[in-house]
């Protein structure tokens, strides 16, 4: 459902606002502008310019339950927003410190919970989370922190988390006829229109909404009701009666 990737999109801005890319911050969280958009390789396997604070956002589990037993197709849709973030320390290679963040274990820790108190209070709170706060019901249904990778092993000492939210977005309705062919953004649910226009215009989430509002189903094009007949046939059984007719044109003033 295109709800859950607009979701994702603006969790995306919350947490790497799409105006403070040019001036390069201030940022929200101390991961910077390394936020990831449903990264796939894991956060064990960094290069060297990664090896520092990271979040990754992916849009996981979703489901839609209806809302009423008649009526509309109104659903309630709740999806899984997850978070992968990681922290590493200091390291040292030919008696140069490679990495000039977390010095010692206790702090790697601690750098984990500031990140994930930044991204909750961003979201909820935080001017760059308003447009994610339009998308969704507030308070997340749940709200999970699980320790995923501790290592020391390698050159570098790394920890990640992994935070796993459930949410309700608001409900988005199709136009139901529209009178002329959408176009771009036009395409979508009103809900989701409003979302798409405020993302910066030349920036990579405004260009992956509008793929998706270009691929969007839409409902089919009005066709005006111009004349309208009926027509009754006699009650049966009952003699002397006949058809009712009757009949209209120009019903759009043409």
């Amino acid at each position: 459902m295109l709800a859950r990737e607009f979701l994702r999109l603006t969790a995306l801005e919350a947490l790497r606002p799409s105006a403070l890319l040019a001036s390069n911050g201030p940022w929200p969280t101390i991961a910077g502008a390394y936020v990831s958009d449903s990264r796939i390789d894991p956060f064990d396997d960094l290069t060297d310019d990664e090896r520092r604070p990271l979040i990754a956002a992916f849009t996981e589990n979703s489901s839609l339950s209806k809302i009423a037993q008649a009526g509309p197709s109104f659903y309630k849709g709740e999806v899984d927003l997850v978070f992968e973030i990681s922290v590493v320390a200091n390291f040292h290679q030919d008696g140069e410190v490679i990495v000039d963040y977390a010095d010692t274990d206790a702090a790697i820790e601690a750098s984990l919970g500031v990140l994930e108190d930044q991204i909750y209070h961003a979201l909820h709170f935080g001017p760059t989370g308003a447009l994610f706060r339009q998308m969704v019901k507030l308070p997340f249904e749940e709200w999970h922190s699980t320790i995923k990778h501790r290592s020391g092993e390698e050159n570098i000492r790394l920890a990640a988390r992994t935070i796993r939210g459930r949410i309700r977005v608001k409900e988005a309705c199709y136009d139901p006829a529209p009178i002329t062919p959408p176009a771009d953004f036009n395409r979508l649910p009103a809900a989701l229109k409003a979302i798409a226009t405020q993302l910066g215009p030349s920036t990579y989430l405004h260009d992956l909404a509008l793929g998706m509002a270009r691929a969007a189903s839409v409902m089919p094009i009005r066709v005006n009701l111009d004349a309208v007949a009926i027509k009754t046939a006699p009650q049966p059984g009952v003699t002397g009666t006949v058809p009712v007719q009757a009949a209209a044109d120009n019903l759009q003033g043409g």
